[in-house]
């Protein structure tokens, strides 16, 4: 079995070097944009460093008992820690009750092995809490956590850990990875590799899971009405989505990345860029559009659309980044 995982063939083999225990650091830090497969490799280090059977050094098996009770999240000295069920943030209560746990003797492995995940959500109070664990790491302990990007951490926790660096793949090797080891048809392949923008694990999401794809067709249908509507119907919309259940937040982002790839393919067909687009079945209404709007338009819009992910991220109100974006799209004539 061993570690398969796509397109990090370097990060891989530092991570197997570091097996070894003359090269293991007590702090990991591994960082790329969310579906990129941090979890996914922290994990498999997890399990390379405490694999009973290992059929080569720095390999796991992912059949022994250690093995499958770390995929099951079971394992006796693994801990796993993500925001609390209703919280955006990782408190300093969670990181107290890490830190108790750092301290005791592996139970049955070689070492015990916390795991924090999207550490960019901590609290200023809990990443100064765990910097105790970081300049005095116990033994036989492995910290390792995971974030978007090393800059949204202090730089106080990202100078005590060893960083690993993940980013996505291109889009041709990603589909060619869906191809072959997902046997997903060409053409929707390439797809999902530009829908993730080439984060294979975002991709897995939308293969294994046809909503996510349909929310993301139902998206871009919407924003196609929004172009040809008056700003009140604009306005309208965003109050209609307020009744909608689940996260505001959530589904904002979710909104914003759909109508980020309408507006690169745009940018695409009036510049006249000989580049593939991700909606490729929209052409039509892209080419429409594109005779209605100059690049620096469509480039601002862009900026825009990207700026506020960004604020959506740092928590700013959602119906308001949703108004703000649609009120400064430009009206346009509707071919029908």
């Amino acid at each position: 079995m061993g570690w398969d995982i796509c397109g990090h063939e370097t990060a891989v083999a530092f991570l197997k070097e570091h097996t070894k225990p003359e090269k293991l650091r007590h702090a990991y830090l591994i960082t790329g944009p969310q579906g990129i497969g941090r979890r996914t490799l922290a994990l498999a280090f997890v399990k390379a460093l405490n694999c009973q059977n290992p059929p080569a050094p720095g390999e796991f098996c992912d059949v022994c008992t250690v093995c499958r009770q770390i995929n099951a999240q079971s394992f006796a000295d693994l801990t796993v820690l993500a925001p609390d069920e209703g919280h955006q943030d990782l408190r300093i209560d969670q990181i107290r009750a890490v830190q108790q746990s750092l301290a005791l003797a592996p139970y049955q492995a070689k070492y015990r092995v916390v795991l924090i995940l999207d550490f960019q959500r901590a609290t200023a109070a809990a990443s100064n809490a765990l910097l105790k664990s970081l300049e005095e790491p116990p033994a036989r302990a492995v910290l390792v956590l995971t974030a978007d990007a090393e800059e949204n951490l202090l730089p106080t926790i990202a100078s005590r850990c060893q960083i690993v660096r993940l980013r996505p793949l291109p889009m041709e090797k990603a589909g060619a990875w869906l191809e072959g080891k997902l046997q997903v048809p060409k053409e929707r392949a390439a797809l999902l590799a530009h829908l993730s923008s080439g984060r294979v694990g975002a991709a897995v999401r939308f293969e294994q899971d046809p909503e996510l794809l349909s929310a993301y067709e139902e998206a871009l249908d919407q924003l196609q009405e929004l172009l040809c509507q008056k700003r009140r119907q604009r306005l309208q919309y965003v109050e209609g989505l307020q009744k909608k259940k689940g996260g505001q937040r959530e589904l904002a982002g979710q909104l914003v990345s759909a109508w980020l790839t309408f507006w690169r393919d745009l940018l695409i067909v009036r510049s006249g860029a000989e580049m593939p687009l991700v909606n490729l079945e929209r052409q039509d209404f892209l080419r429409d559009a594109a005779e209605q709007m100059n690049l620096a338009r469509i480039e601002t819009i862009l900026e825009r659309h990207e700026k506020s992910l960004g604020q959506l991220d740092a928590y700013v109100n959602p119906r308001l980044t949703l108004e703000y974006l649609l009120l400064t799209l430009p009206i346009l004539k509707s071919s029908g």
